[in-house]
This record gives structure tokens, sequence and C-alpha cells, in this order.
């Protein structure tokens, strides 16, 4: 193994800490405080969820910006602040008392998340890794999910012993003290022997790295069939993760039991992101993320039955799998579609629809529950709109072809003026 392959694992590593701790001790283990806010402040569910909504609107609204800044300034300094906006926010969130405090905390950690997580990690992933980049990324996102299986615990535990404001503190200390330092030590945008992207007005441009410029990625219909089923599977995702706790404890669980199945769910996501890996290297992305939308939907006719054990295992297995593997192949698809040339802004875009989704699942999950009393009505939309994004993701083509459709639409544009 030459030098700089080894400097990608180690660049690989911090990002999978990285995730762990961000991703598993923020977005994962969200689902764990939700109970224990409503009971707290008697809050209705659709309420609780507005919180998540509004870390996931400033998320998306941050996204471009974060997109366009990883594109001229090196990767680690972007995500160190990230950490410390996530970290700080939550130790904020232990001391908040009102409803709009923990609105306006809540929009600093999705801007912190935004700039820590997802759009930095692949973008560092995709310019060190060539042939095995699906590994290297499934590697670092499974620090996501089993950040969620053992931060989900840490947070239960947190709250039982002293209460939700000291979950909120468990989960920002380690941010600072060890993710914060290890980016700064571990990551960079690139390899040193590798060019960087040109900005379009550059002069003499330097050698070209694969992809579209982002105004050419505007006209090719990959870009927003991408964008439409970032929307949609968002909406799915968070809305039962959100729920998930609630739900459970709805169907006869304890809250305890709860927040330990959620423990064990994420560490079958953590088996499908690092096993998508190796495949999708083999199949490519736009298939097999089609094919994990269909395994969706068997999870979750298995959830609506979650009352019974076997069905509850089921689900907890086969969508847990199914999202992990989803959460990789979603920045892979982008790269096998549009490249990896303007990746940091085109993922900065198609995150402002991941982030309406991940804002809009939660609460109307919540208000279908307020309205009719259970859940079975968002999960029954939430199966058809996973077939619908399967057909969405099977419509995108390779880049040779985007590419090829771009240019023949300069070619034809001035005879038709």
């Amino acid at each position: 193994m030459s030098q700089r392959e080894k400097q990608g694992w180690y660049v690989v590593a911090a990002l999978f800490v990285t995730m762990f701790l961000v991703w598993g001790g923020s977005v994962n283990a969200a689902a764990v405080f939700l109970p224990a806010l409503i009971k707290a402040y008697g809050w209705s569910r659709a309420k609780v969820s507005t919180l998540g909504a509004a870390a996931a609107l400033a998320a998306g609204a941050s996204g471009p910006i974060v997109g366009w800044m990883l594109d001229k300034i090196d990767a680690r300094k972007i995500m160190v602040g990230g950490v410390m906006a996530t970290a700080l926010g939550l130790i904020a969130l232990s001391r908040a008392n009102f409803f709009f405090e923990f609105v306006l905390i809540n929009i600093v950690i999705g801007a912190g998340i935004t700039a820590s997580t997802v759009i930095p990690t692949s973008l560092v992933i995709a310019n060190w890794f060539g042939g095995r980049r699906g590994t290297a990324l499934g590697i670092s996102f499974a620090g996501a999910s089993l950040g969620g299986t053992a931060m989900t615990v840490l947070a239960s535990r947190a709250i039982a012993f002293g209460g939700w404001r000291a979950g909120y503190v468990a989960m920002g200390l380690p941010m600072l003290v060890i993710a914060a330092p290890l980016l700064l030590l571990a990551v960079r945008t690139h390899p040193e022997d590798q060019p960087r992207v040109p900005d379009p007005s550059e002069v003499s441009p330097l050698p070209e790295i694969p992809g579209l410029e982002l105004r050419e990625a505007f006209r090719t219909r990959s870009l927003w069939l991408i964008a439409a089923v970032q929307l949609l599977s968002s909406v799915v995702s968070t809305g039962i993760g959100a729920h998930f706790v609630a739900y459970l404890i709805g169907v006869g669980y304890t809250p305890g039991g709860s927040a330990e199945v959620l423990g064990v769910f994420f560490i079958f996501v953590t088996v499908g992101t690092l096993a998508i890996g190796p495949l999708v290297d083999r199949i490519g992305a736009r298939n097999s993320l089609a094919g994990l939308f269909i395994v969706w939907v068997a999870g979750m006719i298995l959830m609506l039955a979650a009352a019974h054990g076997t069905a509850l295992a089921g689900f907890v297995v086969i969508f847990g799998i199914a999202l992990g593997a989803v959460g990789v192949l979603a920045p892979l698809v982008i790269v096998e579609s549009l490249g990896v040339r303007r990746l940091g802004s085109i993922m900065g875009i198609t995150g402002i629809f991941a982030t309406i989704g991940f804002a809009a699942g939660p609460i109307l999950t919540g208000r279908i529950y307020d309205v009719t009393g259970s859940y079975s009505f968002a999960i029954l939309s939430f199966i058809a709109i996973s077939v619908v994004c399967a057909i969405a993701i099977l419509a995108c083509l390779p880049l040779d072809e985007e590419r090829s459709r771009v240019v023949a639409a300069g070619a034809a544009a001035p005879s038709t003026a």
C-alpha cells in the first residue's frame, strides 16, 4: 500500500469518527429526546417535530453555501467550524426553557451538521478514492449509524439518570474534545498530488476533473430526478425515524425497550452502510438504489405489524440494512450521473430538496398522528413514495449520456434563435 493510500484511509477513519459523534449524536439520537420533551412541556408531537424541521431547513439553506465553500476552501476548516456549531448548540439546548429558544438553537445545529457531515465527507472521499470509492464512503457513513447505536443508548441513559438536559450535554461534549481535533489533524480536501478543480473564470485551467459544470448540470434531467428522490426519500426516512420510539411506545413497548430497539436498528443500518460499498463498486449506484427502495417497501409492510415481535425484528433488519445502504448511494448516484467536478456545489443544491424532506417528514407524520390517532396512514403513504423513488432513480442517466445531451442541446440552440 502506497503512502497516499495509507493517508486516504487515515482520512476515512477521521471522517468515520466525525460521523459517529456528530450525526450519531444529533440526527440519530434526536428521536430519544422527543418523548422526554413532550412529557416535560406538554407539546404536541407535531410541535416537537418542528424543532427537527427547523434544523433541517437550516441545513438545507446552508447547503449551497457549504458546497460552494468546499469547492474553494480546505474541507477541514469548514468541518471543524460545523462540529463546533453543532456541539455548542447541543450544550445550549441543555439550558433552553422556551420553545423559541429551542427553534433558534436547532437552526444553528442544522447549519453545523451540514458543514461537518454528509456534503464534505462525500466530497473528500470522492477526491481521495477512485475504484474503491463506494467502500470508502460506506465505511465513513457507517460512523453515522454506529454512532446512532451508541449515542442513542448514551442519550437514553443520560436522560434516565439526569434528565433530558444532561442528555444534550452528553451528546455535545464528545464532539468538542474528539471530533474537532481529529479533523484538524487528519483531513484534507484532496491529496497533495491531485490538481484542484479549476474555476470557470481561469484563463488557463488546470487538468480537467471528470464531471459537468454547475450550469451544465442544471440542464440535465438526472439532477432534477436526484433532487426529487432526495426530497421524497428524506420524507420517508425522517418521518419514520423521528417518530420511531414514540411509535413503538404506542404499540405497547416500554420507553427503555423502544430506545434499545432503536439502538439495534442502527446496528443494521451500519451493516447496510458497509455492505453496499463493495456491491455498488461492481454493479453501479443507480440500479442498486432503485432496488433498495423496493426493499424499503417490504420493511414498512412489516412495520405495520410491529406490535408482534417477529414483525418488528423483520422491520429492524430489512429496513435498517436498506436505509444504511441508501445513505451511501445518494452521493454516488450524483457522481455516476454528474461527475465530481462540481460535486460540492451540486450536493449543496440537491441537499436543499433533501432538507425540505427532512423538515416535512417528521411534521407530516406528527400531523397525521394528531389527526388520526395512528401512524398507519403515514406508513402506507411512505410505501407509495418509495415506489415512486425507485422509478425516478432508474430514469437517471450516466455521465457520458448526460454530457452528450448537454453538448447536443448547446449545438442546437443557435439554430433556434
